[in-house]
Protein backbone atom coordinates (compact mmCIF):
# COMPACT_ATOMS: atom_id res chain seq x y z
CA UNK A 1 0.00 0.00 0.00
CA UNK A 2 1.28 3.45 -0.93
CA UNK A 3 -0.16 6.33 0.92
CA UNK A 4 0.09 10.19 -0.25
CA UNK A 5 -0.89 13.09 2.01
CA UNK A 6 -1.68 16.17 0.54
CA UNK A 7 -1.86 19.23 2.40
CA UNK A 8 -2.65 23.03 1.67
CA UNK A 9 0.44 24.06 3.91
CA UNK A 10 2.54 27.33 2.91
CA UNK A 11 2.44 30.43 0.73
CA UNK A 12 -0.59 29.67 -2.12
CA UNK A 13 -0.74 26.35 -0.37
CA UNK A 14 -4.34 25.94 -0.84
CA UNK A 15 -4.79 27.33 -4.30
CA UNK A 16 -2.47 24.13 -5.41
CA UNK A 17 -3.78 21.86 -3.30
CA UNK A 18 -7.42 22.36 -4.45
CA UNK A 19 -6.02 22.19 -8.23
CA UNK A 20 -3.76 19.16 -7.73
CA UNK A 21 -7.11 17.57 -5.87
CA UNK A 22 -9.09 18.75 -9.13
CA UNK A 23 -6.64 17.02 -11.52
CA UNK A 24 -6.75 14.10 -9.22
CA UNK A 25 -10.58 13.93 -9.45
CA UNK A 26 -10.26 14.38 -13.61
CA UNK A 27 -8.02 11.87 -13.40
CA UNK A 28 -10.12 9.53 -11.49
CA UNK A 29 -13.25 10.29 -13.87
CA UNK A 30 -15.50 8.43 -11.19
CA UNK A 31 -16.76 9.75 -8.36
CA UNK A 32 -17.53 6.16 -6.65
CA UNK A 33 -13.45 6.52 -6.49
CA UNK A 34 -13.77 9.51 -3.59
CA UNK A 35 -14.67 9.11 0.02
CA UNK A 36 -15.55 12.01 1.66
CA UNK A 37 -13.96 11.32 5.41
CA UNK A 38 -15.78 13.94 7.01
CA UNK A 39 -18.40 11.35 6.99
CA UNK A 40 -16.59 8.64 8.82
CA UNK A 41 -14.86 8.94 12.27
CA UNK A 42 -11.22 7.52 12.10
CA UNK A 43 -12.18 3.68 12.46
CA UNK A 44 -15.45 3.78 10.34
CA UNK A 45 -12.54 5.57 7.56
CA UNK A 46 -10.51 2.33 7.78
CA UNK A 47 -13.87 -0.05 7.11
CA UNK A 48 -14.80 2.15 4.16
CA UNK A 49 -11.59 2.23 2.62
CA UNK A 50 -11.01 -2.02 3.43
CA UNK A 51 -14.22 -3.06 1.93
CA UNK A 52 -13.17 -0.81 -1.41
CA UNK A 53 -9.98 -2.49 -1.02
CA UNK A 54 -11.82 -5.39 -1.19
CA UNK A 55 -14.42 -4.90 -4.16
CA UNK A 56 -10.85 -4.75 -6.35
CA UNK A 57 -10.72 -0.42 -6.54
CA UNK A 58 -6.61 0.47 -6.59
CA UNK A 59 -6.17 3.59 -6.43
CA UNK A 60 -8.66 5.71 -3.80
CA UNK A 61 -9.47 9.83 -3.19
CA UNK A 62 -10.04 10.56 0.19
CA UNK A 63 -11.15 13.89 0.58
CA UNK A 64 -11.02 16.36 3.71
CA UNK A 65 -9.01 13.85 6.32
CA UNK A 66 -8.51 15.14 9.86
CA UNK A 67 -5.17 14.13 11.36
CA UNK A 68 -6.52 11.32 13.25
CA UNK A 69 -7.63 10.20 10.30
CA UNK A 70 -4.51 10.10 8.61
CA UNK A 71 -2.63 8.63 11.51
CA UNK A 72 -5.11 5.92 11.55
CA UNK A 73 -4.39 4.97 7.85
CA UNK A 74 -0.78 5.21 8.53
CA UNK A 75 -1.40 3.01 11.35
CA UNK A 76 -3.33 0.17 8.93
CA UNK A 77 -0.42 0.73 6.44
CA UNK A 78 1.81 -0.44 9.14
CA UNK A 79 -0.73 -3.55 10.16
CA UNK A 80 -1.08 -4.87 6.91
CA UNK A 81 2.51 -4.53 5.50
CA UNK A 82 2.46 -8.04 4.39
CA UNK A 83 -1.12 -8.27 3.22
CA UNK A 84 -0.15 -9.18 -0.85
CA UNK A 85 -3.49 -7.66 -1.90
CA UNK A 86 -3.21 -4.54 -0.96
CA UNK A 87 0.26 -4.12 -2.59
CA UNK A 88 -1.02 -2.12 -5.03
CA UNK A 89 -3.48 -0.09 -3.10
CA UNK A 90 -2.80 3.34 -3.48
CA UNK A 91 -4.37 6.18 -1.00
CA UNK A 92 -4.78 10.24 -1.80
CA UNK A 93 -5.07 11.29 1.54
CA UNK A 94 -6.34 15.41 1.39
CA UNK A 95 -5.78 16.38 4.81
CA UNK A 96 -8.83 18.93 5.99
CA UNK A 97 -7.68 22.82 6.11
CA UNK A 98 -7.81 24.05 9.60
CA UNK A 99 -10.18 26.77 9.67
CA UNK A 100 -7.85 29.36 10.65
CA UNK A 101 -6.51 28.91 6.96
CA UNK A 102 -8.85 28.27 5.38
CA UNK A 103 -10.58 31.99 6.28
CA UNK A 104 -7.67 33.60 5.52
Amino acid sequence: MHIQVITGAGRDGATRRLRYVKELQDWFGEANKTVHAEAYGAAGLIEILEVRAADGQREILVLECSVEQIQAALEWQSETDEVVELENLVLHLVRKIPSEQSAG
